[in-house]
């Protein structure tokens, strides 16, 4: 069942109120040799509902076993993909998952190497 466009916006517009953002990740080369991610700039912008309590909850809904730091729910139009990192609140997270619905997206998210 698709859920009317109204329904949605009326859900986005009371709840999406956290700005998270898209930011642009290139490969480079270490001292060594070997690849590393560095972080550029933002590229983009999304909304969204940000939780980080109840994670084991949200884990065992939607059946994931490794751990996670953050879930965010947002519009199902939104472009963010797997690996993507996004930033909230000061904080790199890479994306781990992405998962559809017909009213939203369900990304979760662990917070990226270099901050653990």
């Amino acid at each position: 069942m698709l859920f009317p466009k109204k329904i949605i916006d009326a859900v986005a517009n009371t709840f999406y109120d956290k700005k998270i953002d898209i930011l642009t990740v290139t490969d480079s080369l270490d001292a060594e040799g070997g690849s590393k991610r560095v972080i550029g700039s933002v590229s983009g912008s999304f909304y969204g509902n940000v939780r980080f309590s109840d994670l084991g909850e949200v884990k065992e809904e939607l059946g994931l076993v490794e751990s996670i730091d953050i879930c965010i729910t947002c519009r199902s139009t939104e472009t963010i993909t797997l690996n993507d990192l996004i930033s909230y609140e000061n904080k790199t997270y890479l994306v781990t998952k992405v998962i559809p619905t017909d009213s939203h997206l369900t990304i979760t998210g662990k917070l990226w190497e270099n901050q653990q």
